[in-house]
């Protein structure tokens, strides 16, 4: 017999499965060699976010000086409409409001002097054929 090393070049035993081993592998329950076998992780529904890109954004996590309010929005302008016409301003982050806050957005910049900036660049600018109204983001007062 030959040895290499600390090795032999024999081959390694056949293992013999068992008979409740070929019940669950002809079930589709396990059996290994990527016949089936599942491999699923248990995602609870209230975290059904996934494990993708962007996980958790919005404009929410940033601060309210880095923040611009946009108001004259028209009807059926999409967020990525918006964000292309605000990106040469630095804009990182764009929502378009709907519901009650229908015709407004937010646009949010990496510093508080992006936005003041394009405040001053945006405000009148034209997107979708409404007229934009571009202000300071004022954090809304808690109703007592």
């Amino acid at each position: 017999q030959a040895v290499l090393g600390s090795r032999s070049l024999r081959p390694p035993p056949i293992r013999r499965s068992s008979s409740r081993q070929q019940r669950f592998a002809a079930m589709g329950w396990g059996g290994g060699k990527g016949k089936g076998g599942g491999g699923y992780v248990w995602m609870p529904m209230f975290d059904a976010k996934g494990w993708g890109k962007g996980k958790g954004m919005s404009a929410k996590n940033f601060r309210p000086d880095k923040k611009v309010w946009i108001g004259g929005i028209a009807e059926g302008v999409t967020y990525k409409e918006l964000h292309e016409h605000m990106k040469p301003s630095g804009a990182k982050w764009v929502e378009v409001f709907k519901g009650s806050g229908k015709g407004a957005g937010v646009a949010c910049y990496a510093t508080s002097e992006e936005a003041t900036a394009a405040i001053a660049a945006l405000n009148g600018s034209t997107v979708g054929g409404g007229n934009l109204q571009v202000d300071a983001w004022e954090k809304k007062a808690k109703e007592a």
